[in-house]
């Protein structure tokens, strides 16, 4: 028998549904997540890497990334295709601050041999690392008979090795790539390489330029695919953004029960009672559990929206108190004591 085996770790649906998670919180808002491995494509010098370089400057400083908010983390950026010459030149023209916070190596090994291992031992160096920034994938990629010559095995080990590391340490790993010479309909069909690539990555950001400028085309697990109109800064050699649609509002209407929800909440202001009688209210098309697990996990949004969630256990099931400050006159004025419940710790 085989001394590794080890038997399947089996649960129930219902031991799902009772589990409750912490959100993740995306180094920056609506934009980047904070778990997973994230291909960013384009042609060749259409601009990847400055606008890259210049996500993890704001990351590790902990600004306002466009119009979107960042969790500040360290970050590490392999730039395995630029020596220090020209990584300090552009480094000098994007940033004011030069933060310690931001490490660089400009080698490495692939992800056939050591590379695995060198990430491990840096991460644990500098534990507050949240964002790695690889520029590019073909530095890394290694020999393709390490798999037995199968070009759709190697690009997905590559991704499964890099996103198994990036949740075990809860980052996100960032994959410069590149794209097909000539463009299809769809812009992830762009992708250099196999499927394999973008069906084992957490999600992708294809730069494409088109005849209204350039697009910046970008969707995840979490997060139907979202479109941004970009323009390139010549003076100070960054991207600014030109047009956008709400990822947020978009967020709750792709999902018809969020949806039903966020419109009652913003008709009626409030809402305090069980979660059977919300579901009820909204004529939800799904169960109080999940109703209450999908508002859950959308907490930070419906913050950001000015709506105020919480859930509390109590001996007749879940009950909700949801408030929407934005129809109260002075917000700053409400505290947890006006709601009409005890707030009670889940644990």
């Amino acid at each position: 028998m085989n001394e590794n085996y080890k038997s399947l770790e089996v649960s129930s649906f219902r031991e799902l549904a009772d589990k409750e998670f912490e959100p993740v919180v995306p180094l920056i808002d609506h934009f980047l997540p904070g778990e997973g491995v994230f291909l960013f494509c384009g042609k060749s010098k259409i601009g990847k890497s400055w606008l890259a370089l210049d996500m993890g400057v704001h990351v590790c400083n902990g600004l306002q990334f466009w119009k979107y908010d960042t969790n500040c983390k360290e970050v590490l950026y392999l730039c395995l295709e630029d020596g220090e010459r020209r990584l300090q030149e552009r480094m000098f023209t994007i940033a004011d601050n030069y933060s310690v916070a931001f490490h660089y190596c400009t080698e490495s090994t692939t992800i056939d041999t050591d590379l695995m291992k060198q990430l491990e031992e840096q991460v644990t160096l500098s534990p507050g690392i949240g964002l790695i920034i690889i520029d590019t994938l073909a530095a890394i990629r290694g020999d393709i008979s390490a798999y037995g010559g199968n070009p759709y095995l190697k690009d997905y080990n590559i991704i499964r090795s890099l996103h198994e590391f990036a949740l075990q340490h809860h980052l996100a790993i960032l994959l410069i790539h590149h794209v097909r010479k000539l463009s299809s309909q769809d812009p992830f069909d762009d992708i250099s390489g196999t499927n394999g690539l973008y069906g084992a990555a957490d999600g992708a950001f294809i730069m494409r330029s088109e005849s209204d400028g350039v697009k910046l085309y970008f969707k995840n697990r979490d997060m139907e695919q979202q479109i941004l109109t970009l323009e390139f800064d010549s003076n100070t050699c960054t991207w600014k953004l030109l047009d956008e649609s709400s990822p947020v509002e978009n967020v709750f209407k792709s999902d018809p029960d969020l949806r039903k929800a966020l419109e009652y909440i913003k008709e009626h202001g409030e809402f305090f009672g069980t979660a059977q009688e919300f579901c009820n209210r909204i004529n939800a098309s799904k169960k109080p559990q999940s109703i209450s697990g999908k508002l859950q996990n959308r907490k930070r949004d419906l913050e950001k929206m000015g709506i105020l969630f919480v859930k509390t256990k109590k001996n007749d099931g879940m009950h909700f108190e949801i408030i929407d400050l934005n129809s109260i006159k002075d917000p700053s004025e409400f505290t947890e004591d006006d709601l009409p419940y005890e707030i009670v710790d889940d644990e």
